[in-house]
């Protein structure tokens, strides 16, 4: 049975070789045949060899023949189907084989043909173990609306690009132009705007211009005839030995202090400073109105004023309002602090050689005066609540500058001649030393007597809060 079977097989591979090599001898193929079809139709090539009817056959390939990269794999069928496996991608999924068994054709379907696929195409046939193979040429036809050449579209393209590139470019310079026009539009807007403020500035500044020095007169008129009004409340205060620096000599009268080159030997009471070389008056102010003078020619440093009875006496004390001192400084030569918080610094034309204190207690004032020019220097304003007593600084030597002594005025000078205070070998209790003023240097005795005529007998009611702002150091 198995010979038999074998026998059969090997006979009918036999007759299928004589049927294709008994086929018609234009079968090889022609060449010069093409099939022309339009662009993106379905293109139907037929296989310019021919089987006998009723022939399948084992396997068939087209190819794409390329003198670059050799043949390639259109589409394949073996073993009774398509396969993919090798066929290039261009090519996939647009590929169909037809078989037309009764008449012995084979052919090719390509859809939606593009202008790469024109060209040949090559058909290879298996029968058994023959192979036969022919070639047919694809031609896309274009429609005449389509035929343009690469290098017209490339042109179009170009010029299509520049002129978008030349609107483009259009636009943006009308709108810089635009945005420039704008810009100096609203410039011109802001220098009008700036120009009608500046004219309504300098209208009000003149105004306020005019303001302040008429204030500044008054302020001043009123500081002249304060100062002669404060006159009308000299006292002759004196000086309290237990607030003393222990390095500060009082003169006997207590009316004449300086520093010393060595502490004393005085009790450590509560009441004595013991950093600041400082020293109270005796007085204490809870009412009223009080004015005193001190000479202070021939020095360079010095402090004055009033401070809360309260203040401290023990270390270093920061001087200021806040902490119960309303105190006028000189630092340097015609340089002067008054100890604000923040301090006022300021300078006048003439050098200071005797100050006039004023304090009004109800009215919370404490004014500085020049006795010599008759003006005003500073003024402090405050709202008391305890007693407040005279202060006095004569601060350190300065290299030897500030030897001279604070003298207070026992009584109103007509001039600002100053004394020359000496100490007396004699020592005194408290650790006072006895002074011997030089009578030949001190001022006339007599009190500064002033015309009725001359002063204003009543403090004006505008000048009160002019008064009590009057901060200005220098005039």
């Amino acid at each position: 049975m198995q010979m038999a079977s074998s026998s059969g097989s090997w006979l009918s591979n036999c007759l299928l070789s004589l049927i294709f090599l008994e086929l018609p001898t234009h079968l090889s193929g022609d060449a010069g045949k093409f099939h022309l079809v339009s662009l993106g139709a379905t293109a139907q090539l037929l296989c310019p060899l021919s089987l006998w009817p009723m022939t399948v056959p084992e396997e068939v390939r087209w190819l794409r023949p390329s003198r670059q990269q050799g043949s390639r794999v259109v589409h394949m069928f073996l073993g009774g189907k398509d396969r993919d496996e090798d066929v290039v991608p261009e090519y996939k999924g647009r590929t169909a084989l037809v078989t037309d068994v009764q008449e012995g054709k084979v052919s090719l379907l390509i859809h939606n043909v593009s202008l790469e696929d024109q060209g040949p195409y090559q058909c290879q046939i298996q029968v058994a173990n023959l192979t036969q193979e022919g070639t047919v040429t694809l031609r896309v036809a274009v429609p005449s609306s389509e035929r343009i050449s690469s290098s017209t579209v490339a042109l179009a393209v170009l010029l299509l690009v520049l002129g978008l590139l030349i609107i483009a470019g259009i636009y943006v310079i009308w709108k810089q132009r635009r945005s420039k026009e704008k810009l100096l539009y609203e410039q011109a807007l802001q220098v009008e705007n700036l120009l009608e403020d500046h004219a309504k500035e300098k209208g009000r500044l003149h105004k306020v211009i005019k303001k302040l020095r008429s204030e500044l007169k008054l302020k001043r008129s009123a500081a002249n005839s304060g100062w002669r009004r404060a006159r009308l409340h000299f006292e002759a205060v004196t000086l309290d030995p237990d607030t003393a620096h222990p390095k500060l000599i009082l003169s006997e009268d207590r009316r004449c202090v300086r520093l010393g080159d060595t502490k004393q030997a005085v009790p450590n009471n509560p009441q004595r400073f013991d950093f600041v070389v400082s020293v109270l008056g005796s007085e204490y102010f809870t009412a009223g109105c009080h004015y005193w003078e001190v000479h202070v020619g021939g020095k360079t440093k010095w402090v004055l004023g009033v401070c809360s009875e309260s203040v401290l006496r023990k270390g270093k004390v920061t001087a200021s309002p806040a902490n119960g001192h309303w105190l006028l400084r000189q630092s340097r030569r015609n340089e002067y602090e008054a100890l604000t918080s923040p301090q006022t610094c300021f300078r006048l034309k003439e050098l200071l050689r005797c100050v006039g204190i004023f304090l009004d207690y109800e009215a919370g004032i404490i004014s500085f005066y020049s006795v010599t020019s008759k003006s005003h220097i500073f003024t402090f304003t405050h709202t008391f609540s305890g007693p407040v007593r005279p202060f006095f600084e004569p601060c350190l030597h300065d290299g030897g500058e500030n030897t001279a002594p604070l003298m207070i005025c026992s009584e109103l000078q007509k001039s600002e001649e100053s004394a020359v205070c000496k100490p007396e070998e004699k020592p005194h209790a408290n650790g006072d030393v006895s002074l011997k003023v030089n009578p030949s240097l001190l001022p006339p005795q007599a009190p500064e007597i002033f015309p009725f005529d001359d002063m204003v007998p009543s403090w004006p009611s505008d000048l009160g809060p002019a008064l009590q702002k009057l901060k200005v150091p220098s005039f």
